[in-house]
């Protein structure tokens, strides 16, 4: 796949592109048809499949208190685009300059001559240029002008049931993780740093190593049963998030424990899949009551993570 940064120096003269364009927060399942479309499509015509995105997210430049949490990191988005095998990925760098173009520039200037579009793919309600006053019904109408097809993808269902960024964004941060993973295609992930936490978990018996995220959403609190990717190795364990109530502490923590695992991960970048829930955070009158609650979850998450694939299966 090849990555552009910078429409500025392209290289390579496109004159045949099938083009899908948007923010694919999630590349959930309704993304990911609409990218399968632009390969087929390709494919049919013998021209380049790509993508036209956005970094950052058009909001938080353009109003930024009303910019969601992302539920993907750039990092991760990539290697979504490549797994699913688009030639052309194109991050267009947004700025207030940028947002300044009126729709017909940004059709004749980037789509038309520097990405060579041919055919173009939206979602029925896509908006772009200035003040979003471009619509597919304004697309289309250049697109005849300019010579491109416009097609127009309706929302993608899933047993009845529309497939968005915010119905994801809603189950994550409400903890239902199995059905946001129904919805994404796969496990929801967030990968972060280890470092340094307060070393009770070892001093309970059940050493953690504390995670500090990169992703924007994290799973509401409580316990889950996760697939760990970690010096290219896929590992079994369990995270807890929250506020640790027992203790009487108050910021939250993403504290992880590997399934026999005794290595130093301190400064070391870790992926967590969450697989399933197995009970909310709450507050325990001792240290043993901990200690025994803690055993039976690490008991349900063996049984849990028993049945679920491995790393290399989690991705689309």
């Amino acid at each position: 796949m090849l990555l552009i940064t910078d429409l500025g120096k392209i290289n390579e003269r496109f004159t045949n592109s099938v083009v899908t364009l948007g923010n694919f927060d999630g590349l959930h399942l309704g993304h990911q048809e609409l990218v399968r479309m632009v390969i087929r499509r390709a494919r049919e015509i013998n021209g380049k499949s790509m993508v036209v995105t956005f970094r950052p997210h058009p909001l938080k430049v353009l109003a930024p208190e009303k910019c969601p949490p992302l539920i993907s990191i750039y990092e991760e988005k990539i290697q979504l685009f490549e797994k699913l095998g688009i030639d052309v990925l194109v991050k267009i760098p947004f700025s207030l300059r940028f947002a300044e173009m009126t729709p017909r520039q940004f059709v004749k200037e980037i789509l038309c001559d520097t990405l060579g579009a041919r055919d173009i793919f939206v979602g029925y309600n896509y908006r772009f240029g200035k003040g979003r006053e471009g619509t597919t019904r304004t697309l289309k109408q250049m697109g005849e002008e300019f010579g491109f097809t416009v097609h127009e993808v309706d929302q993608i269902s899933l047993n009845g049931e529309v497939i968005s960024s915010t119905k994801i964004r809603q189950l994550l941060t409400g903890g239902d993780v199995e059905h946001a993973a129904r919805l994404l295609g796969r496990p929801y992930a967030i990968t972060g740093i280890v470092i340094r936490g307060d070393s009770r978990g070892k001093t309970l018996g059940f050493p953690t190593a504390n995670i500090a995220s990169k992703h924007s959403i994290i799973p509401a609190d409580g316990v889950y049963a996760v697939k760990l990717f970690v010096r290219d190795r896929c590992l079994d364990g369990i995270v807890n998030i929250g506020v640790r109530p027992t203790f009487d502490t108050h910021s939250l923590a993403i504290e992880a424990h590997v399934f026999d695992f005794n290595e130093d991960l301190y400064g070391e970048e870790i992926t967590l899949f969450f697989i399933r829930k197995i009970r909310e955070e709450k507050k325990f009158a001792t240290a043993e009551a901990l200690i025994d609650q803690i055993t039976k979850d690490i008991s349900a998450a063996k049984e849990i993570l028993a049945e679920s694939p491995e790393c290399v299966d989690l991705g689309i």
